[in-house]
């Protein structure tokens, strides 16, 4: 089996922004919801490009914490355009393999 490559990940967060369910981003890391109406949090670690990492945990408690954070942090990235796009343009989509 092949690992998931740095733009597998930015196209997941992407993904995951235009539906309602990015909680947290802060530019090198995603708390999303894994699909609407479940309580599994998938964190995505994209701060090293040759060794991103997705976790996933148990978000019953974190989700009740953060209730409405998914409405904010999903649209501030929309605004902002899709990750692959942006880095694909700025890196050149070769070096995310």
């Amino acid at each position: 089996m092949n690992s998931t490559t740095y733009i597998q990940h930015l196209e997941l967060i992407d993904i995951a922004a235009q539906e309602n369910r990015v909680y947290h981003y802060n530019g090198g890391q995603a708390y999303i919801r894994v699909a609407v109406g479940s309580n599994v949090l998938m964190v995505i670690d994209h701060t090293i490009i040759t060794r991103p990492t997705i976790e996933l945990h148990d978000g019953t408690e974190y989700f009740e914490a953060y209730p409405t954070y998914n409405v904010e942090q999903s649209a501030r990235l929309r605004e902002h355009g899709s990750l692959v796009e942006w880095f694909v343009t700025r890196y050149g989509e070769e070096v995310a393999v």
